[in-house]
Formats: C-alpha cells, structure tokens, sequence
C-alpha cells in the first residue's frame, strides 16, 4: 500500500472540497494552496522534483500571490471581512496545512536524496533547454491556452475592479 498517495491525495480531496466549500474567498484562497501543496508532494513522490519546484513556485508562489492580490482588490471599503479567528474549523485547517507542510518537507528531503544517489540519470535529465523543448513543441498548445485563461482572468479582474469603483 502507497501511503504517501493515500495522505497527500486525501489532503488533496479534502483541501478542494474546502476549497469551493467556504463562503469567504481568503479562507477558499488558504484551501487552494493546500491544494497546490498537495500537489507538489505527489509530484515528489512520482520522483519529479523539478515539476514540484514548478509547483511550488509557479502556483503556490505567483498564481496564488495573484489571486489573494485580485481578492483584496476586489473586497469594497464598505465590507468587512468577516472575523475568522475564532473558527475552530479555519484553525483546524491551518493545523493540517503546518503538518502536511513538515510531512511535504520530509518527502521532498527523501526524494532528493534518492535522486542524487542515482548515478545513471537520462541524458539531459533536469537541464533548462530539455524542458523548454517539451514546452514549446511538444506541450506549445497546452502552454498557449494556459496563458490565454490567465490573461482572460486578469482581464475580468479588472473588469470588476472598475465596475465596483
């Protein structure tokens, strides 16, 4: 039995249903970088690390960064942001965000190390040039329409700012 796919899927599940769950959208933003997370331990796990760097810095660092950023952009003066100090199931949440973090940490140390040991690896295994070729020739459609959604919700992000202001 894979254990580690078991925890980081379950973390993955349970962190998307919170996610389109919650009614605040800061809370909802915490669940998607459970998510993003998640993720990123599977990829460890699939021994990828590169893909898990991705994860970590292109979604969980800059996509994420966005999103907060367009959330506050969005929220009015006049509203408050409900108080959610004292929810327990908020607090929960984090508690297992911290431990699926020390746990993500252990697995990525493990699988570095297991990399490295490694003494026959693919010629060109992680080097830049390897992964843009796969980008733009054989991913470019993939890559293409990823930047064409962020664009389309930049562009209404800011299609709502201005209609609120």
């Amino acid at each position: 039995m894979d254990y580690y796919f078991i925890i980081f899927a379950i973390m993955a599940v349970g962190a998307g249903i919170f996610t389109i769950t919650v009614k605040d959208a800061l809370p909802s933003a915490l669940g998607l970088l459970t998510v993003f997370i998640a993720l990123a331990a599977l990829y460890l796990h699939l021994h990828a690390p590169l893909i898990a760097i991705f994860q970590v810095s292109i979604y969980a660092g800059a996509i994420l960064v966005l999103v907060v950023f367009v959330i506050m952009l969005l929220i009015t003066p006049d509203e408050e942001l409900e108080t959610t100090q004292k929810n327990v199931s908020y607090r929960a949440m984090g508690a297992i965000l911290g431990a699926y973090l020390i746990a993500l940490l252990a697995i990525g140390l493990k699988g570095i190390s297991q990399l490295v040991a490694q003494k026959n690896l693919p010629e060109g295994f992680g080097h830049p040039k390897a992964i843009g070729m796969l980008f733009f020739k054989q991913y470019i459609l993939h890559f293409e329409m990823a930047s064409v959604l962020l664009l389309v919700a930049l562009v209404a992000a800011i299609y709502l700012a201005k209609k609120n202001a």
